[in-house]
């Protein structure tokens, strides 16, 4: 989504943002919001929202890849007052969600937000409470909505509209006081609440390392993500191959990615989430690339149950960590790779990866796997990937 600046609909910018304190039913909301564990909470009126015509844009030039869904109910995503009957007022909500590491002991690389349990349990339950709230406040039938990117609303862009951050140049919110690792999250209300918001002007200036740091060139201009070169979507959205150009950008990454907001310079004071929901899980912490590419269905049950990670489905973590694999240059990896390769990988498409992977680390032992898997292999697409295999790891 576009980060120029453009004009509020003059429905928003009628309203002048006002202190609000305690004694004011939007001030009762905000304090309750914070007591239920939110860092930032603010109150805005319900309208269209300001990047709309350049996020149909975005999706006409294909840059959301294979997610569809994004090209689906487009006026509700622009619109609050569309998705919910009667909404006139916003609730928007962030929780810090800050670890300091992503690469665990064991050596899998997860974006933080996916370390613990999943945030929208987490973050529904919490707006459950406050929707609550405002109804005993109120007295009143007020109709509320929780949602945490699970209802199609441009939350980025309304979590801006409320004044709790700018859209910045990696299209993530930042917000100055405590940077950009934060879930947005909303109440929609049919009620008239007295606004908070004051918009903060974009901060980024002249600084591009965000743009200048992702490895797979994802930023292709200012707040614009062509998701089918961002990591996150690679790993995690993407269900079928991963463009065979992008498997060594990936890196070690086995689940979405945080480079573009670790190195922004307002995140440098992050401060790691206190909140239990999202600690690492202690299963997390030893598990291995290795007996990953293994799990099989009850594996994925036990360790992932209630986590985000699940977005990725089983075949996909498999498929991602032939890919970390092989750019691991551990050549130790080959016998189990041949194993999985030749004999218990029941995916064409994971079989896929992991011969690319026996191409990238090469050595007697990979072009002997690959050998044999052209004389076994029946699937077209894995001969396919085992063709160009056996020429890089001829290269090798």
């Amino acid at each position: 989504m576009s980060s120029s600046e453009n004009k509020l609909p003059s429905a928003l910018t009628a309203q002048a943002p006002i202190a609000t304190d305690a004694a004011t039913l939007s001030g009762r909301i905000l304090a309750r919001a914070h007591a239920l564990g939110f860092e930032r909470a603010a109150i805005v009126p319900a309208g269209r929202l300001q990047h709309a015509d350049q996020y149909l844009e975005w999706l006409k030039e294909g840059r959301h890849g294979a997610m569809n869904y994004l090209d689906r109910h487009h006026e509700l995503r622009v619109d609050p007052t569309k998705m919910e009957e009667g909404t006139r007022s916003v609730v928007v909500l962030l929780k810090n969600y800050y670890r300091e590491a992503d690469l665990l002991a064991g050596g899998l690389r997860i974006a933080r937000y996916a370390h613990g349990d999943d945030y929208h349990d987490t973050l529904w339950a919490r707006m459950r409470e406050l929707a609550a709230f405002i109804h005993a406040e109120t007295g009143a039938d007020c109709g509320t909505r929780p949602a945490t990117d699970t209802a199609p609303i441009l939350e980025r862009d309304l979590a801006a509209l409320a004044g709790l951050g700018w859209v910045g140049k990696n299209a993530m919110l930042i917000n100055p006081e405590i940077g950009s690792f934060s879930f947005i999250a909303e109440v929609l209300v049919n009620l008239d609440l007295e606004p908070t918001h004051q918009m903060i002007p974009d901060r980024c200036g002249t600084c591009s390392k965000c743009i200048d740091a992702c490895p797979t060139n994802a930023i292709i201009s200012p707040g614009v993500i062509d998701a089918r070169r961002c990591i996150s979507y690679l790993t995690i959205e993407l269900r079928g191959p991963i463009p065979r150009a992008l498997r060594p950008l990936i890196g070690d990454h086995i689940f979405g990615c945080d480079i573009c907001q670790v190195v922004c310079p307002w995140n440098s004071k992050a401060e790691p989430s206190e909140d239990a929901s999202f600690q690492t899980r202690e299963v997390y912490r030893s598990l291995t690339l290795q007996k990953l590419l293994c799990f099989e269905l009850a594996d994925y049950v036990e360790y992932f149950s209630k986590s985000a990670i699940k977005r990725a489905k089983l075949v996909g973590l498999r498929r991602n960590a032939a890919v970390v694999i092989g750019n691991s240059a551990d050549e130790t990896a080959v016998e189990l790779l041949r194993q999985r390769l030749l004999k218990d990988e029941p995916e064409p498409l994971v079989r896929g990866h992991i011969a690319w992977a026996l191409g990238q680390l090469g050595g007697e032992g990979a072009r002997a796997a690959l050998e044999a898997a052209k004389q076994a292999e029946t699937d077209a697409y894995v001969l396919e990937e085992v063709r160009a295999a056996r020429r890089e790891a001829a290269l090798g």
